[in-house]
């Protein structure tokens, strides 16, 4: 267990990669909300994106996000105390309840830790509230060129809505809500599920690929260098994927390996992406570096693109090196909305999202075609393909006949 701070004491954080949780007693029928404000100089937020919740669960620069929802009675955050921009001074962390009716003495006892790799660091028990709607736990604060956490435990009257206004969050009422959806302040009426907020990120990115299409249309006609190719990429890689500049490794070596690009979220390398000058058909033996690089680096995926076409391949080390290709879309001539949606799925926002790009390998894996011989050879498929040729034909045959004419039409033509 880590150090157990009262209210209103300090303490200073050793690591920049954290997790907090927030844990309460859990209720038959209520439950807590999460968030987190990201507070500049003049004690609020700096924009409404600097607000961390159920309906919008990362900051655009990634570093403080909510992950999906976990336990009943229990929250995650992931912050990377060393991408908070420089213009905010702490971070406060928050419970709220919605219901009218209920407050937060309900949940206690309510609990905020800190673990660090390895270990729980910080923790903070709240001491016992009365009827208040709204508890800010505790905030992280910078501190010589470092950060501490301080125990609060502040109570409030109001929910999430009045504590969010006070700290100068726009929100957006319910009425308004349906009559304006261009509105950039937040709204609080609703959550959003995972699919709706995937499916708005999906949106926000094929917005945002527009801006590049003209270029990446240019560059692909003129055939232009590595080295501009890559002044364009770069920007797609910051602009587009969300990736901070301090995610973005370039030109990486060990042990002979080579790397274009890799990118890194929380300092863990996750994508190792070779570039090609733009216009220059891509070939699968354009990733060996890459994937060569990775497999040494325990990097699982590899990008490689020439701006128009990109690749993404699942790097396997079990018994030689070897890329697959997981996906392959195209931008020109026309930017479809599902290639979009796979594009994303390398952003740093769906690389923060643990699982979705191992999934969509996993059916791609799925349905290989050694595994669809593989399926269609078992005895549960060969009896059923025997019945119906019986039922059909009115010739009965045992399995192994079968078998043999399917291995012969499967695998050997």
């Amino acid at each position: 267990m880590g150090i157990e701070l009262q209210q209103g004491a300090n303490a200073l954080i050793s690591e920049n990669t954290i997790t907090v949780g927030i844990s309460w007693q859990q209720h038959q029928t209520h439950d807590l909300d999460v968030s987190a404000f990201l507070i500049n100089m003049n004690g609020v937020v700096k924009s409404n994106q600097d607000f961390v919740f159920y309906n919008q669960p990362e900051t655009p620069c990634g570093s403080v996000s909510l992950e999906n929802k976990t336990e009943h009675h229990y929250r995650v955050f992931r912050v990377a105390l060393q991408h908070i921009p420089n213009d905010v001074k702490k971070v406060l962390f928050s419970v709220t309840v919605q219901d009218d009716q209920v407050c937060c003495s309900m949940m206690m006892p309510i609990v905020i830790c800190l673990l660090g790799e390895n270990e729980e660091l910080l923790r903070f028990a709240v001491p016992q509230v009365e009827q208040e709607r709204a508890l800010i736990l505790a905030e992280m604060y910078r501190y010589q060129g470092g950060w501490k956490l301080r125990a609060v435990g502040q109570g409030y009257a109001g929910g999430l809505d009045a504590l969010a206004a006070s700290l100068g969050v726009t929100i957006q009422s319910p009425m308004k809500e349906t009559m304006n959806n261009d509105d950039k302040s937040v709204y609080l009426s609703k959550r959003r599920t995972t699919k709706q907020i995937w499916e708005e990120k999906v949106v926000e990115l094929q917005q945002a690929l527009k801006q590049f299409i003209p270029q990446i249309k240019a560059a692909s006609e003129q055939q232009v260098n590595e080295s501009n190719t890559r002044m364009i990429l770069d920007r797609m890689f910051t602009d587009l994927l969300g990736y901070a500049m301090t995610d973005i490794k370039t030109e990486q070596a060990i042990q002979g390996r080579r790397a274009d690009y890799v990118l890194r979220v929380d300092d863990q390398d996750l994508l190792v992406c070779e570039s090609k000058r733009a216009g220059l058909p891509l070939k699968d033996k354009h990733v060996f570096q890459a994937t060569s690089y990775g497999a040494y680096s325990g990097i699982r995926w590899a990008l490689l693109t020439n701006l128009v076409s990109w690749r993404v391949y699942h790097i396997s080390t079990q018994d030689m090196v070897t890329a697959n290709l997981v996906f392959a879309i195209n931008l020109l001539p026309e930017m479809r909305l599902e290639d979009c949606e796979r594009l994303l799925l390398i952003s740093r926002y769906g690389m923060t999202r643990k699982g979705l790009l191992a999934k969509v390998w996993n059916e791609v894996s799925a349905l290989t075609h050694e595994n669809m011989i593989r399926a269609i050879l078992t005895d549960d498929v060969i009896n059923k393909i025997r019945l119906v040729i019986k039922r059909d034909t009115g010739c009965g045959f045992d399995n192994d006949t079968v078998r043999h004419v399917l291995e012969d039409m499967l695998i050997h033509n």
